[in-house]
């Protein structure tokens, strides 16, 4: 669930908009909307960790206008020094007429981040597999039991002349997961 913070430092009002963010198009659908709620704002400055935060798959930042390295980079920095994946962070800036400096408007970019990181309510990130699943129509709500068990999902499920079923588990589960069902002889694929 996003969470909005507001901090202020030596008159600039800082606004940071933080949530969750698998896609880097609906972040700047996100970052659109933001523009659109605050267009009389200064700089709308970003930072976007994607996957996870040991090795993200895109991470990237804006400062939007502020001197190089003073916006964005402080706040991904926070994420990543965190251990936040997934999530896209938006600071909206007001100037209050005082120039804060390059090393005040990475405090306040930062802290504006930490604000909301405060008030935001964090899950770990949890590796998952994803796999196929075949078996026969007596054996589906057996499977679907067992992916419960294993603490997975069942993402989709296609009926022919077999039950066709795509499920995310986390990978800690895996191993077990799939001998239980070799073991029954159901047949089990990773997908990719």
């Amino acid at each position: 669930m996003p969470v909005v913070a507001e901090t202020e430092e030596k008159k600039s009002r800082f606004i940071c908009w933080l949530g969750p963010v698998t896609d880097k198009a609906a972040f700047l659908c996100q970052l659109d909307t933001v523009r659109a709620r605050y267009p009389d704002a200064s700089h709308h400055c970003t930072a976007l960790v994607i996957g996870n935060p040991a090795n993200p798959e895109i991470m990237q930042f804006d400062d939007d206008g502020e001197p190089g390295g003073s916006a964005g980079r402080p706040m991904m920095e926070l994420l990543l020094k965190q251990g936040v994946g997934n999530v896209g962070a938006i600071v909206t800036r007001y100037f209050g007429g005082t120039k804060l400096g390059v090393g005040g408007l990475m405090r306040a970019y930062r802290g504006s981040v930490g604000a909301a990181l405060q008030n935001a309510k964090l899950e770990p990130h949890v590796p998952t597999i994803e796999a196929k699943v075949v078996c026969d129509f007596a054996g589906e709500s057996r499977l679907r039991f067992l992916v419960s068990q294993y603490r997975g999902e069942c993402a989709d499920v296609i009926y022919v002349d077999q039950v066709q079923m795509a499920v995310s588990l986390p990978q800690d589960q895996w191993q077990a997961f799939h001998e239980k069902l070799v073991g029954e002889g159901v047949s089990v694929q990773k997908v990719g």
